[in-house]
């Protein structure tokens, strides 16, 4: 198999991982094709979910933080973290179904796992009083990889909803982190934001839908979504402007000015820094 070729399989060496989401299962077998290592030292640009369903795989082998994870276990490995591991020597397989992603800003909770080696989060399933909940996740996993194939428009958003789905049961079920509800404050300024997505926003008018000085609204922001006002607001327009793009026959200065932005070039500048393409290429890829 040629090297072009290869980078069309996500399970093989070369693959450039440039897509929002990318969904499979990767079936190990000693000896066989796909036994060989990931050594990935500076990561990847998006995240990848990991759930192992048969064998097992070893994690930083022959370091102080080497962690095995067996049927049930889960990863979780962030943009840029390191990926060392493979199929475990003592065992003969290692089936783990995975989900590359870019996610979202409303996620970042969901990805922020208590048990961490090395940046990548782990949590197992098999701990669970049952198995109800691993079969719920190996299920959603499955109807990932299945959307993610499908040939439609909305695809990709339904996929990245049943992505959701699992990092909010795997957020349930990180016992040792705390829940901390939203503040009832910062959800009427998000509803405020997005019934007004296409205005010209102001911290201090959103405080004062909040009842709140500026300074504590921005802290108390930031603290409850882990990302800045700013930042909140222009990962709501993009999501938007993805669902304009690709429903839509709108011209791309249309989708600027129905999101707020009077200056195309403009739009098209922040939706490339935060997706890594243009509108118009993004728009070409859907199609």
């Amino acid at each position: 198999m040629t090297q072009a070729m290869q980078s069309q399989d996500p399970l093989k060496p070369g693959y450039p991982f440039n897509a929002h989401l990318v969904a499979g299962i990767t079936p190990i077998v000693k000896g066989g094709e796909l036994d060989f290592w990931i050594d990935r030292p500076n990561g990847l640009k998006g995240y990848i979910i990991n759930m192992t369903v048969s064998g097992a795989g070893l994690v930083f082998p022959g370091t102080d933080q080497e962690r095995t994870v067996a049927k049930g276990d889960m990863m979780i490995l962030p943009a840029s973290a390191v990926h060392d591991y493979g199929r475990h020597p003592d065992y003969h397989n290692w089936y783990h179904r995975w989900i590359y992603f870019r996610p979202r800003a409303t996620w970042h909770d969901w990805l922020d796992w208590t048990d961490k080696h090395m940046n990548v989060g782990f949590l197992s399933l098999s701990k669970q009083p049952s198995d109800v909940e691993a079969n719920v996740i190996d299920g959603l996993f499955q109807n990932v990889e299945q959307n993610s194939k499908r040939q439609s428009i909305l695809s990709e958003e339904l996929s990245l909803n049943l992505l959701e789905q699992i990092l909010i049961r795997c957020r349930e079920l990180d016992h040792s982190k705390p829940m901390e509800p939203i503040d009832a404050r910062i959800l009427r300024a998000c509803q405020f934001i997005h019934d007004n997505i296409a205005s010209e926003l102001t911290i201090d008018e959103l405080a004062q839908v909040a009842c709140m000085s500026q300074s504590r609204f921005s802290h108390l922001f930031k603290q409850q979504k882990n990302v800045s006002v700013r930042q909140w607001i222009e990962d709501q327009r993009i999501a938007l402007a993805r669902q304009l793009l690709i429903t839509t026959d709108l011209a791309i200065n249309q989708v600027a000015q129905y999101l707020g932005y009077q200056d195309a070039l403009y739009f098209s500048r922040v939706f490339k820094k935060n997706l890594g393409e243009s509108p118009r290429e993004f728009r070409q890829s859907q199609r």
